[in-house]
């Protein structure tokens, strides 16, 4: 009974001595050291690829596109024709026009040596040929047409025979006008009067002719063609776009809250689906004038400027940005999980070298993804508590269980 009795009272002061240094053990505690490291602070967001000097080719008037020479993605160079259109019609004007002109030209020769009867019986004759030519190439329209209709001869071969026709019709109009306007000498300035409008109606025909070509306005990237063969475009209607994107601009969408850090110059890189591994880099070129609205989100939207080698990144493509809005090299640094937010003060548990926990204010910086700067209130390889399954309270005793270097 004795022998029990002792037994019981061994284990009850060995019970209690165990729950004593039990009670007065320190609690264990997560920590890092302050370090110093490099931080790198970035906002991330999305944006959209432009060609950084773009011109837009659009139809200069009505055009029946009838062979597309470019195909999108081709480079072209300044003045390349994009495609063929139909054009004889307005061809046929610049041969009238220029026969006129060039019938008003002989004229003026004649008047400036004087009409002699030579001269007015080799215009007669000129005028019985070409009323010779001209119901020849009636006869010819004639007998095309009733061809063409039974599909003896192609269409082209009457069209053809019709332009020589109006260019008869045209030779003898103008060689019996010239008769009866070979006066002499004194017609000159009416004959000049002639030449200018000839000359006028040449310019006019040229100027239309031309204005139905599709040619690129600058050397660069055919990014956007709308060319198709056999297609119609109305004047203004757009046809292609041409870009030069040896470097590009890429406009980025930051939301409004993320606006405050961001500032010309600031490097960015790029990155894009589409090539999945390649990076662009560039920097900000110009900051928002306004905040609008974009879908669901309140964003201004960023210009950049990016180099583009291989001209890989294309116009129009949407992209992901990260724009570097703040670096620190060699500063303090601590996790962004150790700062405890008061109100709007910040501050940290740091432990002294025996163990005990203090509160202390800090003054941040940049921070990155799982780092901050710490500017004011902490030391190099001071000891910073992380928050644990339990909260620490100033003075209390801890027992320090040492994190990776903050660091690296």
């Amino acid at each position: 009974m004795k022998i029990a009795l002792v037994i019981l009272a061994g284990v009850v002061v060995v019970g209690g001595a165990w729950v004593y240094a039990r009670r007065e053990a320190p609690p264990p505690a997560r920590a890092v050291r302050v370090a110093r490291s490099t931080v790198v602070q970035a906002l991330l967001t999305n944006g959209r690829v432009e060609a950084l000097d773009s011109y837009a080719v659009n139809a200069r008037a009505p055009v029946l596109v009838t062979k597309v020479l470019v195909q999108q993605g081709d480079l072209v160079r300044r003045g390349q024709l994009l495609a063929e259109v139909d054009d004889q019609a307005a061809r046929e004007a610049v041969t009238r026009a220029e026969a006129e002109l060039a019938i008003a030209r002989a004229d003026r020769h004649l008047v400036e040596r004087g009409a002699s009867a030579a001269s007015l019986a080799d215009l007669d004759a000129a005028i019985g040929r070409a009323r010779l030519n001209l119901e020849s190439a009636r006869q010819e329209v004639s007998v095309l047409q009733r061809l063409v209709e039974k599909q003896a001869v192609p269409r082209a071969s009457l069209q053809e025979q019709q332009l020589a026709h109006r260019r008869a019709e045209t030779e003898l109009a103008a060689l019996e006008k010239k008769r009866s306007a070979l006066l002499g000498p004194e017609d000159r300035e009416r004959i000049a009067g002639r030449i200018r409008e000839a000359e006028a109606a040449v310019a006019q025909a040229q100027s239309a002719l031309r204005r139905l070509e599709l040619r690129s306005p600058a050397e660069g990237l055919a990014y956007f063609v709308a060319l198709r063969p056999g297609a119609f475009y109305n004047a203004s209607e757009l046809a292609a776009r041409i870009g030069t994107v040896d470097r590009v601009r890429v406009r980025v969408y930051v939301d409004e809250p993320e606006l405050g850090p961001i500032r010309k110059g600031q490097p960015i890189r790029i990155t894009w689906d589409g090539l999945a591994g390649q990076q662009w880099h560039g920097t900000v070129e110009r900051l928002p004038a306004a905040v609008e609205r974009v879908g669901t989100r309140s964003v201004g939207e960023v210009l950049c400027v990016v180099e583009n080698p291989g001209r890989r990144l294309l116009p129009e493509a949407t992209v992901n940005v990260n724009v570097e809005t703040g670096r620190g090299e060699n500063v303090l640094v601590i996790p962004r999980e150790a700062v405890l937010r008061q109100g709007g003060d910040a501050m940290v548990l740091v432990v002294n070298g025996e163990g005990v926990v203090a509160r202390q204010a800090v003054r941040l910086g940049i921070y990155d993804t799982t780092r901050i700067q710490v500017l004011e209130g902490l030391q190099e390889d001071q000891v910073v508590l992380l928050p644990g399954e339990r909260t620490y309270a100033a003075g209390e005793h801890v027992q320090v269980q040492m994190g990776p270097k903050v660091g690296t």
